[in-house]
């Protein structure tokens, strides 16, 4: 997992060629101003969707296997679990159509606000969605970088 402020996104463009797209993509766009739902930018290959939810006490820890998820807040806050997936068991199988396999283990919590994003790798177990001091509405981005 990888957590840092917006503004140094471009220290890892060199991670995936993709992630360069992902973040030029946020810069040209004002994502607050988009309707929930899901957009692709190309195909399957990269696409977001835009989520908005009210923040729970508990959620399903997740992974994916096809995606790499880049994740950032619009409006609100939210704790985001994290794991190592080595650190997991399997509740529910891995659902191949979804792209989603939820797992059992405990995590760490860090905040995620409008000022920083998140990647997921396939390695990293997460639980999104947390409450940080109550429960929030709140928008989010989440990319998703086929592998």
């Amino acid at each position: 997992m990888i957590v840092d402020n917006l503004e140094n996104a471009h220290f890892y463009y060199e991670l995936n060629p993709r992630f360069k797209e992902v973040f030029e993509f946020v810069k040209a766009h004002n994502l607050s101003d988009f309707e929930a739902g899901s957009y692709k930018i190309d195909g399957d290959t990269l696409y977001v969707n835009i989520n908005e939810y009210e923040t729970k006490e508990e959620q399903k820890l997740e992974a994916h296997r096809k995606y790499i998820d880049i994740q950032i807040m619009l409006e609100g806050s939210e704790f985001m679990g994290y794991t190592n997936i080595k650190n997991t068991t399997s509740s529910i199988p891995y659902d191949e159509g979804k792209d989603v396999v939820f797992l059992k283990g405990e995590v760490d919590k860090v905040l995620a606000t409008t000022q920083n994003f998140f990647i997921f790798f396939p390695q990293d177990a997460h639980k999104p969605s947390l409450c940080a001091s109550h429960p929030d509405k709140v928008k989010k981005a989440v990319f998703k970088v086929k592998i």
